[in-house]
């Protein structure tokens, strides 16, 4: 009934332009659910398979830190300037998406079949049955790589093409149905899958997931129009770090403030996002409950997630992002502290997820709301090298450390809090910065 009465107060160009967007949010949704699975599933499917196989907390590290984390430094910033400059009959983002969702399925169909492939070479080059498990690790990490350079890409081009076609002060709203739909597809997986004997039915899962994903993203490109861009030429920017120069010009280094602390703060939930599935049998938990605990930290963020957005669009995202990563670094402080046994786990375990959650929800429109449209994907991937760099230290080091410790796994969260402090004391001066600069001028690029 508000909502009856709410647009009927409306201009009538404002209630058509609403529902003109339905479709347009319907379409990237249904990509989003395709995403989201990938996202939410993929990663802790491929744990499960290579702890049967290794248990190291380096190769750990280096294959779900370090390794993307090179990826997309590598070759983030080339496809996002690429994708900025293109012009095609369907858009700019578009025909990557394109290409990119047949092959990130077919990398997925080819860690579904690794053991099986590895066992054809040992075959073919009459290599001995003793060498099995190196073969198997290996070929998990040739097409973990090719995955995960795949999926860098598109997902900086999926969140590019979403800041091109929703209306600015919409954003954190949208963000927040976003991690609403990929929260949900990841309650349900952790809830109902995970408490199987997940390496016997990885392959299963994982071509699943490959023909959902290939199915989202056709039906996404085939019915969202991208806008009209400027052409090319238009683009033009000052060479060297006068590219970063913020609005107003009062600011010139608030973009590189700013990347260096997202990068900070994204790299501070890294340490136990990674290693949380290896140290549950420090902790003496299961599987089927440790995938409960992940199932109730996504169904807790979904309640807050349009709370967040909404949040977020009303105060800006980087207060809301300042509040959660202090908040986020006290408790994994704390939970170094506290962390003794299974319920200190599974609780300071569900804490974690949450305020990382609520950090990431309250966050997700931080860089459309700043980075001008026409170089939106070449900013934004600037920004993820950044974070790149930063994660391929850190995770290296984290694994080193746990090596050390004699995999003493409390210290993932000690690591976690101590980063995210850093985090805070930079986006602190963030904060600063946004105050003093001018963000409100018009720009024709925003």
């Amino acid at each position: 009934m508000g909502q009856k009465v709410l647009l009927r107060q409306a201009p009538p160009l404002l209630a058509a332009g609403l529902v003109s967007l339905l479709p347009l949010y319907f379409f990237l949704l249904m990509g989003d659910l395709a995403w989201s699975l990938k996202e939410r599933a993929v990663q802790e499917v491929v744990k499960a398979q290579l702890r049967e196989f290794s248990q190291n907390p380096v190769l750990l590290n280096v294959l779900f830190g370090a390794l993307p984390a090179m990826l997309s430094l590598l070759f983030g910033p080339l496809v996002g300037a690429w994708s900025d400059r293109t012009r095609t009959r369907l858009g700019r983002r578009i025909p990557f998406l394109l290409c990119g969702a047949p092959l990130l399925s077919g990398a997925l169909v080819g860690l579904a079949y690794s053991e099986a492939l590895a066992d054809a070479l040992l075959a073919w080059f009459g290599i001995a049955p003793a060498f099995r498990r190196e073969t198997v690790i290996a070929c998990m990490g040739v097409f973990w790589a090719l995955f995960e350079l795949l999926s860098i890409t598109s997902n900086a081009l999926f969140i590019a093409l979403v800041n091109d076609t929703v209306p600015k002060p919409m954003l954190g709203r949208f963000f927040g149905l976003f991690r609403i739909v990929s929260l949900a597809v990841g309650a349900a997986f952790f809830y109902v899958v995970f408490g199987n004997d997940l390496p016997s039915v990885a392959r299963q899962v994982m071509l699943a997931i490959a023909g959902v994903y290939l199915a989202g993203f056709a039906l996404l490109c085939a019915c969202v129009r991208e806008p009209e861009s400027p052409p090319p030429s238009a683009l033009a920017a000052p060479p060297g770090l006068g590219r970063l120069r913020a609005p107003g010009g009062e600011a010139p280094w608030f973009y590189v403030l700013l990347f260096a602390a997202l990068g900070m703060a994204t790299t501070s939930l890294l340490p136990v996002n990674i290693n949380s599935y290896n140290a549950i049998s420090q902790f003496g938990v299961d599987r089927s409950s440790f995938g409960h605990a992940v199932a109730l930290t996504y169904c807790i963020s979904i309640v807050l997630a349009l709370p967040l957005g909404w949040l977020a669009d009303r105060v800006h995202p980087l207060r809301v992002g300042f509040a959660a990563l202090t908040l986020y670094a006290l408790c994994m402080l704390g939970a170094w502290l506290l962390v003794v046994g299974r319920t200190s786990f599974l609780i300071w375990f569900v804490v974690h997820g949450v305020l990382a959650g609520a950090f990431l929800t309250g966050t997700a429109a931080l860089l459309p709301s700043l980075l001008p449209r026409a170089r939106f994907s070449e900013l934004a991937a600037f920004s993820a090298s950044v974070t790149a760099l930063l994660a391929m230290v850190f995770t290296l080091a984290m694994g080193a450390a746990l090596d050390w410790s004699g995999r003493d796994f409390r210290l993932m969260f000690l690591a976690a809090g101590l980063v995210a402090l850093a985090g805070a004391g930079l986006w602190y001066g963030v904060l600063r910065l946004f105050r003093r600069a001018d963000f409100t001028s018009p720009s024709q690029d925003r």
